[in-house]
Order: structure tokens, then sequence, then C-alpha cells
């Protein structure tokens, strides 16, 4: 139990780190590349800004503890990485106006919330294939090591 409630803590705090890093990064490039109006608008309300990164970060980078538990198929995990996520990137990001809600033009309103999704699965994408390589790579590593401590036993 312990151990479960440290990895969550390390999770959450993972999923915080992530937002701000996330955060930042996207004040630098409106910085940078003409966004200043934007920018504007994340200032004049700096803490509401913060605490809407911090929390989709948690819901997107934390909500990755999931894949640390066995008792549940891969497939499920993914789903309620997903949806969790999105269930709070969404609603959060409507609210703070990162992105505009039309609720006359619903049609235009689907259409941002499944490029949020084709988003969410790029970056879910790339960090599956980022940890299945590094899998593949440590597996190698101790297929070595296996061999070697194999031969040495001879």
């Amino acid at each position: 139990m312990k151990r479960t409630v440290q990895l969550v803590i390390k999770y959450l705090l993972y999923g915080i780190s992530f937002g701000c890093t996330f955060f930042v990064i996207m004040c630098l490039s409106y910085s940078l590349w003409g966004g200043e109006d934007l920018l504007m608008m994340i200032f004049k309300d700096f803490t509401r800004q913060s605490i809407g990164a911090m929390i989709i970060g948690i819901a997107c980078g934390g909500t990755s503890v999931v894949y640390q538990f066995d008792r549940l198929s891969g497939f499920l995990k993914t789903i309620i990485h997903f949806c969790v996520g999105m269930g709070v990137f969404y609603p959060t990001a409507i609210y703070l106006g990162w992105i505009p809600f039309y609720p006359d033009r619903i049609i235009l309103t689907v259409l941002q919330f499944l490029s949020s999704c084709v988003i969410f699965m790029v970056i879910w994408f790339c960090f599956y294939v980022f940890n299945r390589n590094e899998a593949k790579r440590i597996n190698k590593r101790l297929r070595e090591l296996e061999r070697d401590n194999t031969s040495n036993k001879e």
C-alpha cells in the first residue's frame, strides 16, 4: 500500500511538472512568434491559467500511473488514461479560454474536440514508442548479461 501511494504521488508530481513545463513552452512560443494578445490574456489571469495547466498536467501525466498496474489490460489502461485526460482537458481548456466554445456552431466545437483528441493520441503514441523502445533496449541488455553470466558459470 505504501509503495502504491508513493507511486501515485510520484506520478502526480510528474503531471504537475509536465503541465508547468508545457505552459512555459506555450508562453515562450507566444512571446517569440507574435502571440502577444494570447500572452497578455494569460498574464492578466496568471493564477487561474497556471493552476489550469497543473490540473491538466495531473489529469494527463498523473493518470499514466494506471500503466503501472498489472490487473488491467493495456487497452483498458489506455481508455482510462484517455478518458480522464480528455475529460479534464477539454472542459478546463474551454473554461480558461484556451479553446473557444461556440454553442451556436456545434460542428466547429466538435471539430475542435476531435483535433484535441488527435493531439492527445499523437502525444500518447510518442510516449508509447519511446517506452517500447526502452523496454527492447533493456531486455536486450538483460539477455546479454544473462548470456555472460551463463558463460562465466561454465
